[in-house]
């Protein structure tokens, strides 16, 4: 069993990662998608990405389009708040692993999508930690590490 400040290091890491790769995620990638998304459904505006989800052979385009721009900004939002945590890196997970294999599909470097993905996977599996609103809806109880 972990000493009260082993813990507390653990719960800091998740923290940091959450932060960090949800606020990556979101400013580097999210946002960008979100508002072209945005232009796309409510300002008939082009939307490359569309065409890009299309060669990939997914069917209906804009709604898989739409879903990863949302994965890419709000789950990295609830990510960062830590908020449905689980739930934000199964969305975020999904996403990044079409990433890295179209990535792999095109025999271009995947690191950065794959580094990624592993920090999900990290999340997701062990929870937001204690410096989240997760922790704080969720009744009390004693983490045996």
């Amino acid at each position: 069993m972990y000493s009260g400040m082993a813990r507390e290091g653990c719960d800091l890491g998740l923290l940091a990662l959450r932060l960090g790769i949800g606020g990556l995620l979101l400013g580097l990638h999210g946002w960008a998608r979100l508002v072209k998304a945005f232009g796309y459904l409510f300002l008939g505006q082009q939307w490359t990405f569309i065409g890009l989800v299309q060669r990939m052979g997914f069917p209906l385009p804009v709604v898989f389009a739409v879903a990863s721009a949302l994965a890419e900004s709000v789950g990295a939002l609830l990510l960062i708040v830590g908020l449905g945590t689980r739930w934000a890196t199964l969305a975020i997970g999904i996403n990044l692993a079409v990433a890295v294999g179209l990535e792999l599909s095109k025999h271009t470097p995947f690191e950065l999508p794959a580094v990624y993905l592993i920090g999900i996977a990290a999340i997701g599996v062990a929870g937001a930690g204690q410096y989240s609103l997760d922790a704080r809806r969720a009744p009390r109880r004693t983490l045996k590490y």
